[in-house]
């Protein structure tokens, strides 16, 4: 029996939303119950457009895309430790598992011919997510760790100096568009699981690592310290000297989420404090428009015009659970981020008023539902927004292998050529700290003149 049938058995958490009818899903200010209640109701449709849009059956593997599942389960992993809702673990577990492939390392031969960096390094976040709230190992099988670990471990392999003196490129396969770019998901993204890795486990290694990536970010126009902006790409052809400028959320949530990691690792280093502050202080600024109300998160490169497409609308969820990480592990900037948690949370409860159900849209700052059809992303979206508010109320800093013993490192066998073990990394040198970036490829769409970006379908 498919372990999905066990929801469906429990089928008061899942018809819910079909019975229920309210004109928005009732948050009230600083009321747990109430965000417990509106993340139950918007996780239940999620669910049911996830058994729908899975790829013949198979589990955790939804149709055209991949890593969106990842990240699903990332979220999903954070609503359960911030609400003690445990309605999907078993779920989350079993697909999870599943999707790390027959290596343990979210590198099937059955999708690793078409798969970017970014796809992986989601799959690696929702590994390290498991460890960092102590999900429940599964008996027999490697602990969420040592996926991480996996990723980690397969990703930094591929760190390219032969082109721009270091960075990750966007695509793994070099036939894929987008393997000549380097772009700031990957590169931020791996720097987030370093940074995670290094506190959860202590091994300095990571942190070595998440400190690399840094530099070589910050020397190449992606991550603008002079400013504190993050471009999405650069390319190798320009010897990543250019930059693909639109901006996007999640970007700059990555960044400011391993920051916050590496500050609280290093008991409370000033320089990792300032770029917290610096990405904090750009991030507010770019997606919280005033004209939006100026504490609700907003992707401002296409919400406007309605042009988001199924990546673009779970970015600004992630960023949500970021912020609200960062809120923990760098108490000083609480008072900064909690206004903009709360606020989102207030307008994703009115914004999910489609009927039946209160599903939800996109822009949390209309006051009424946007029109957009809901789908399994908007969903995510706005669990991820009312998540990150139980996860400020919690207050309770991921763990670490000291809290979380049952998270141990287990050596996974490399099996793929460009696979190494942790022990046997290449020594971080001053030539690796140059610099590469951060894209994800702009489409000109005819269709109604609008730009698509396109993160990975």
């Amino acid at each position: 029996m498919r372990l999905r049938s066990l929801y469906r058995c429990g089928a008061t958490t899942l018809l819910l939303y079909e019975q229920v009818a309210l004109a928005d899903l009732g948050i009230q200010a600083n009321d747990v119950d109430t965000l417990k209640s509106a993340a139950k109701m918007v996780a239940a449709p999620m669910m049911e457009f996830y058994d729908k849009n899975q790829t013949e059956g198979i589990p955790g593997k939804l149709t055209g895309t991949w890593y969106v599942a990842g990240a699903m389960f990332m979220t999903l992993i954070q609503y359960w430790h911030a609400s003690s809702d445990d309605t999907y673990n078993p779920i989350v577990s079993h697909d999870l598992m599943f999707q790390s492939g027959e290596n343990y390392d979210f590198f099937s031969q059955n999708y690793s011919h078409w798969l970017g960096n970014d796809d992986q390094m989601f799959w690696g976040l929702a590994s390290i997510t498991a460890s960092e709230t102590g999900l429940p190992e599964i008996p027999g099988k490697p602990t969420w760790t040592s996926l991480a670990r996996a990723v980690f471990n397969m990703q930094v392999a591929r760190w390219d100096t032969t082109d721009c003196d270091g960075g990750m490129r966007w695509q793994i396969p070099l036939y894929l568009p987008g393997y000549t770019m380097k772009n700031a998901i990957s590169n931020g993204g791996l720097f987030e699981l370093s940074a995670r890795l290094a506190r959860f486990t202590m091994n300095s290694t990571y942190a070595q690592w998440a400190e690399k990536i840094w530099d070589w970010s910050a020397s190449t126009p992606l991550l603008q310290t002079n400013r504190w902006y993050i471009a999405d790409s650069t390319s190798i052809e320009a010897n990543c000297k250019d930059a693909g400028n639109t901006q996007w959320s999640y970007n700059y949530g990555t960044y400011l989420s391993g920051a916050s990691f590496m500050y609280n690792y290093t008991n409370g280093n000033e320089q990792w404090l300032e770029r917290v502050n610096g990405l904090l202080n750009s991030l507010l600024g770019t997606f919280c428009p005033n004209d939006k109300g100026g504490n609700i998160l907003s992707e401002v490169a296409c919400e406007p015009i309605m042009t988001c497409d199924r990546n673009q609308i779970g970015f600004k969820g992630y960023t949500a659970m970021w912020l609200a990480h960062t809120a923990i592990l760098v108490p000083s900037t609480a008072t900064r981020i909690y206004p903009v948690l709360q606020g989102s949370a207030l307008a994703i409860s009115k914004q999910c008023s489609k009927q039946p159900g209160n599903t939800c849209g996109i822009r949390w700052w209309q006051s009424t539902w946007d029109g957009f059809t809901p789908g399994l992303e908007s969903q995510m979206a706005a669990l991820g927004g009312i998540t990150a508010n139980l996860m400020y109320f919690k207050s309770t800093a991921p763990k670490t292998i000291d809290t979380n013993p049952d998270g141990k490192e287990d050596q996974i066998i490399a099996t793929h050529e460009e696979e190494t073990t942790l022990d046997t990394l290449p020594p971080i040198g001053a030539a690796d700290r140059a610099g590469a970036w951060i894209l994800t490829v702009i489409i000109m769409v005819t269709a109604g003149g609008s730009v698509w970006w396109l993160v990975k379908t």
